[in-house]
């Protein structure tokens, strides 16, 4: 997407309610360094031409 920060987090989200299923996403709003393997994270979506991507921030 243009205008996405670089370096960026390419994360595998599992679904709370179904953990069979993951999302092939980013890790937005925090530093690289601060994301951890196991990290609770919630969904945000940023609209790019009228297309809404699904990405994830870490839980405060």
């Amino acid at each position: 997407m243009p205008g996405l920060a670089v370096p960026f987090v390419i994360a595998r989200v599992a679904l709370e309610e179904e953990p069979a299923i993951y999302l092939t996403t980013n890790i937005v709003g925090c530093p690289v360094e601060d994301v951890a393997v196991g990290d609770a994270v919630h969904v945000t979506f940023e609209e790019e031409d009228g297309i809404f991507f699904p990405l994830f921030e870490k839980d405060a």
